[in-house]
């Protein structure tokens, strides 16, 4: 049994002599009825079939550390709840304008719409911060209220125009500037202080691994859990 070892370094020159010979062979072991076997080298095995050190320099390594990537991250909001609290309570101020008495008299309607308006601005939303496991945001939306609607109600009082001797001007402007200052923590709120992220499951990925070595190369595949 005569073995034939032909190496094939890479080109398609060094492949089809290959072949033409491999048919020869054959061709000749049916005339001589003769058992042959061929063995093809397809790695890079001898320096001599090598590639020039230029091109396999440039073809990156594979580094299976390169593959542990972290969880991908969804990030959710929860500010539809937030911004429908909100939206309560500030129609609950507005509906007490509404329910005052003649020349502006506070009644027992609009003193009780007041109060669930100003209670409900104040807490409602950094309840549900913390409900949902936020107890910084819950101080932080709290303490942006507060502020917001104090600093609109002292804007409201500043704007208006008093003669001397007025003790009660401006007080009736307090009210829509808290209002205003509820709005505006609303969508501060609203804006930076709902978000939320989560770990998704991840999925197995798979790609292809080529990586020519001295003296051979890898191929496989690269699986990701």
């Amino acid at each position: 049994m005569s073995v034939v070892n032909l190496p094939i370094a890479g080109g398609h020159l060094m492949y089809l002599a290959s072949l033409t010979l491999a048919r020869k062979l054959l061709c000749s072991a049916r005339m001589r009825s003769t058992p042959w076997i061929i063995f093809f080298n397809l790695a890079v095995a001898s320096s001599a079939h090598a590639e020039p050190p230029s091109l396999t320099a440039a073809l990156p390594q594979w580094d299976p550390a390169g593959y542990a990537t972290p969880p991908p991250v969804e990030t959710t909001s929860y500010r539809a709840f937030t911004m429908a609290a909100d939206g309560i309570s500030i129609a609950s101020v507005l509906g007490s304008f509404v329910t005052e008495g003649p020349d502006g008299r506070d009644t027992k309607a609009s003193n009780t719409l007041l109060v669930l308006g100003l209670v409900g601005g104040s807490f409602a939303t950094p309840i549900i911060h913390a409900v949902r496991g936020h107890g910084g945001r819950a101080v932080a939306s709290y303490l942006i209220r507060t502020g917001a609607m104090t600093i609109g109600g002292l804007a409201g009082i500043a704007s208006a125009s008093c003669s001397s001797g007025t003790d009660s001007c401006g007080l009736d402007r307090i009210g829509p500037g808290v209002v205003g200052g509820l709005i505006v923590a609303s969508v501060i709120d609203a804006a930076f202080l709902t978000d939320e992220t989560t770990e998704r499951l991840a999925t197995s990925t798979w790609s292809p691994v080529i990586a020519p070595r001295h003296g051979g190369g890898t191929v496989g595949i690269a699986a990701a859990f």
